[in-house]
């Protein structure tokens, strides 16, 4: 890692530079920061999917998954500090425990709004996705969170993600759909399963690893938690296994009256919110306690939210349950472009 040490002292005087910018400068980044979290488009998500289009917000979603996945295994596999943690000269505007390489945002948000630039199919989206990725990179920079190469090698592994769901996005789906349910809940099981696994190995070469004594400025870390990759675990079991009893269930239309539709955000909301805060404050903090409520919330979303608006009069199903495709006018859209 000798090369990557030295590259990091020479970010450094870049970073001490763009933090000596004006104060003004400073709350309009970590806006923009919000931008490549997957916690922002994990909110935003349940809103896409119930109440406007369930198709784009699960294709939305598995990008959003993949990217924080690979990101979490990314940065065991690179062990590899932050900024504020190697230069007191560097001052963390948020406070950050995992490791920097690749950076997060960098990555989700690469990843996350160029699918939302894909499924608009238009010129301009691409160039609003490519602005916003670009004032994430420049404000996790600036925020002193991140290196410089810890961006790009974020954004390009966001790009990775893109391309690769473009690649694999419709085999994927078709081979899914052709299994039995029974062989759906067990497939989600062993690739939730397989993502702590992977996890697990990535980390294993750094066994009885400490942070060195240069790290001193980071203060109290524990960047070979797994608690993120546990979370994201079962968020994906929920995910798969609700979005497979869902279509089994026949689907849902996401349409209707704007205020049926806002009263379908609150209502599953406050669930949502409910089953968050029990996972939090119920449940013992251990690690598949953790992995248990992830997967109950998504599980809330995907299947147990539709149901519910459906048998309360707030949504009907769907007349034809394809879920999962664009409609051949999107698709004719994006080919043309």
């Amino acid at each position: 890692m000798d090369f990557l040490d030295d590259l990091h002292l020479a970010e450094l005087e870049p970073i001490v530079w763009l933090q000596g910018w004006p104060d003004a400068v400073r709350p309009v980044l970590e806006l923009v920061s919000v931008f490549g979290t997957d916690t922002f488009f994990l909110l935003c998500l349940p809103l896409l999917y119930w109440c406007v289009n369930p198709a784009l917000g699960l294709r939305l979603g598995f990008v959003v998954l993949l990217a924080a996945a690979t990101n979490a295994i990314g940065k065991f596999a690179a062990h590899q500090p932050r900024p504020y943690w190697i230069d007191a000269r560097i001052h963390p505007f948020s406070i950050e425990g995992a490791f920097g390489l690749p950076s997060g945002h960098a990555q989700i948000g690469t990843a996350a709004l160029g699918r939302l630039a894909v499924a608009v199919g238009r010129p301009w989206a691409w160039w609003v996705a490519g602005v916003l990725v670009g004032l994430v990179c420049l404000s996790r920079v600036y925020l002193g969170v991140h290196f410089i190469s810890d961006v790009v090698a974020g954004v390009l592994l966001g790009v990775a993600v893109l391309w690769l769901v473009s690649r694999l996005e419709r085999p994927a789906l078709a081979w899914w759909r052709r299994q039995a349910l029974w062989a759906q809940l067990a497939a989600s099981v062993a690739l939730s399963g397989a993502l702590l696994g992977v996890a697990a190995l990535a980390n294993a070469p750094y066994a009885g690893w400490a942070p060195p004594q240069s790290w001193s400025s980071a203060g109290a870390i524990d960047p070979e938690s797994l608690d993120t990759i546990v979370t994201m675990s079962g968020v994906l079991l929920g995910t798969l296994a609700g979005t497979s009893v869902m279509y089994r269930l026949g689907w849902f239309d996401a349409g209707g009256p704007l205020g049926v539709r806002a009263a379908r955000w609150a209502l599953g909301t406050v669930v949502a919110v409910l089953i968050w805060y029990a996972e939090r404050e119920a449940l013992p903090q251990t690690a598949a306690a953790t992995y248990a409520g992830y997967a109950l919330l998504a599980l809330w979303v995907q299947v147990g939210a539709p149901v519910l608006f459906i048998r309360l009069g707030l949504m009907d199903r769907a007349k034809q349950p394809q879920p999962v495709h664009e409609s051949s006018r999107a698709m004719r859209r994006r080919d043309h472009h």
